[in-house]
């Protein structure tokens, strides 16, 4: 795969509201902040997901990982039909539905009986998230004009940085101070926020090619998978692995290292490093190209990983967050303009899609591996495998997509 610069897309692709190219336009602002509550309520409730669940159910290390996951594992499911039928059912209009039913899931948390029953509001409450930040990502980057795309992608996503912070240190201190039940219409009132910002925006839709009815519904697999985003998606699925240990884990790992206050200050660390992060290194991006930016982001996400294992005391937990601020922070917005400069206007979509589908596996399959490393060899041993599992990531990088990109400020051709 390589990195150029698109065809024209669908209508007011690239364009502000006025037909200017103006970035910061109105639909684009309130895409952020639909992104952002979107992002809030997933990190309020994940964070403490496990907590709640082996607390609540009597339930053990690994099944309580997957009350967390359990969100990230229906985000996949939804994402598989996501890409391809988000431009056939429009992406405003998807993205208004799936916030209705993003509402109607956080508010059944406060009704759950079961340990099954909570599984399956997990999954009904992520696969709405994958549906409706698939469709308005893909809107998004139609918005974005081509020449600011790093840019652009860094200012959306500062939206993911900020939840990354203020979620975990909200949810923690609500649930730990008014309960769980607090936490769960906190998270109602900011799903109810996101459908009200999302009445007002308008999103350019996508023109694919004339096709039948028919061809319009059937799923083939080119319809759920880009092939020209795997090598790049690949990449964010191991990354993702070392990640999902910090959201899942951390909170109970500090915990047992009596490090009570240090969960919610490595997550303020951590977003505000991000959001400084997330004003520049698209721009760099967008002049010098994907390896000046992915190979010292990597590497310092794996010291991260490696401070993590050490942690000999709250200094260096913290010190993590720094690294993986800078580090898995600058990556995400990176890899999905990569994506989004890859694909022709009309794979915009499943071209996104493709990378989510393969970032939710990692982090929805990583409790079924992290859990039981976490529970043979402790905390510490399991961040240390996460952090070989990020140098290989860097050599599959190396060996799929970075060899190839010879770019200096000066967009390639695409490959056929």
């Amino acid at each position: 795969m390589s990195r150029h610069t698109p065809p024209p897309g669908p209508e007011g692709a690239g364009e502000g509201e006025d037909g200017s190219s103006n970035l910061f336009s109105r639909s684009f602002l309130l895409a952020i902040g639909i992104n952002l509550c979107f992002g809030m309520v997933f990190f309020m409730l994940v964070t403490g997901m496990a907590v709640y669940a082996a607390a609540e159910f009597s339930i053990g290390q690994t099944a309580a990982g997957f009350a967390a996951s359990a969100f990230v594992v229906g985000a996949l499911l939804a994402r598989i039909f996501a890409g391809k039928y988000v431009d056939f059912l429009g992406r405003r209009r998807t993205v208004l539905v799936t916030l209705v039913v993003y509402v109607l899931a956080s508010v059944a948390y406060l009704v759950v009986d079961s340990y099954e029953v909570l599984i399956l509001v997990r999954m009904l409450q992520g696969a709405a998230f994958g549906f409706g930040q698939t469709a308005l990502n893909a809107g998004v980057f139609s918005l974005i004009p081509p020449a600011r795309r790093g840019e652009g992608a860094g200012y959306y996503l500062v939206a993911n940085s900020l939840p990354q912070a203020l979620g975990p240190l909200v949810g923690i201190q609500i649930s730990q101070t008014f309960g769980f039940g607090a936490l769960f219409v906190s998270a109602s009132i900011l799903a109810v926020l996101a459908l009200l910002l999302a009445l007002g925006i308008r999103l350019p839709e996508a023109r694919p090619p004339a096709q039948s009815l028919r061809q319009r519904l059937m799923l083939r697999p080119r319809d759920v998978i880009e092939r020209r985003a795997i090598p790049v998606a690949l990449v964010g699925m191991m990354l993702s692995v070392g990640f999902a240990s910090v959201i899942t884990f951390l909170d109970s790992f500090t915990r047992g290292e009596q490090m009570t206050n240090v969960g919610s200050l490595y997550f303020v660390i951590f977003a505000t490093v991000v959001l400084i992060t997330r004003l520049f290194v698209g721009r760099l991006h967008d002049r010098y190209g994907d390896n000046a930016v992915i190979y010292p982001t990597v590497v310092m996400f794996f010291g991260a990983m490696v401070l993590l294992s050490w942690s000999p005391n709250e200094a260096v937990v913290l010190g993590s967050a720094v690294l993986a601020g800078f580090g898995h922070g600058s990556l995400m917005p990176v890899l999905q303009a990569t994506i989004a400069s890859a694909v022709p206007a009309h794979r915009v979509s499943i071209g996104l899609s493709t990378f989510f589908i393969f970032m939710d596996s990692g982090v929805g399959l990583s409790p079924l591996l992290l859990g039981p490393l976490a529970e043979a060899g402790g905390y510490r041993f399991m961040y240390g495998a996460c952090a070989g599992l990020i140098l290989a990531a860097m050599v599959v990088y190396w060996l799929l997509h970075g060899r190839f990109d010879i770019r200096q400020g000066t967009p390639r051709r695409p490959r056929p």
